[in-house]
């Protein structure tokens, strides 16, 4: 299992914008998409930004459906704001999926 601890990839406790986002992004495809276990842990994380989120969990469900993270994408660590913020996301993006 890939252990990804955002606040030592981004070395900040507040995770914000569409770039960075991005970026974690295009770094866990690869894993997801070889079947592999990721988890993002959030430990010393205080906030994230719904772009950034959307970056990953929305695109994620709009492009492949939430089966494609089911499973293989999880969150440690992560404050009830943020688990909110990546709830809704998730939730939006899944009404505006692309078939």
């Amino acid at each position: 299992m890939n252990r990804i601890i955002l606040s030592k990839m981004f070395n900040s406790s507040k995770l914000g914008s569409r770039f960075n986002g991005e970026k974690l992004r295009k770094h866990i495809k690869p894993m997801l998409d070889n079947n592999q276990k990721v988890i993002l842990d959030f430990t010393d994380i205080e906030e994230a930004t719904q772009s950034f989120l959307d970056e990953i969990f929305g695109i994620f469900v709009r492009a492949f459906g939430t089966e494609y993270i089911k499973g293989k994408l999880f969150i440690e660590n992560v404050k009830p704001s943020i688990k909110q913020t990546i709830n809704f996301v998730i939730s939006y993006s899944k009404k505006r999926r692309v078939a």
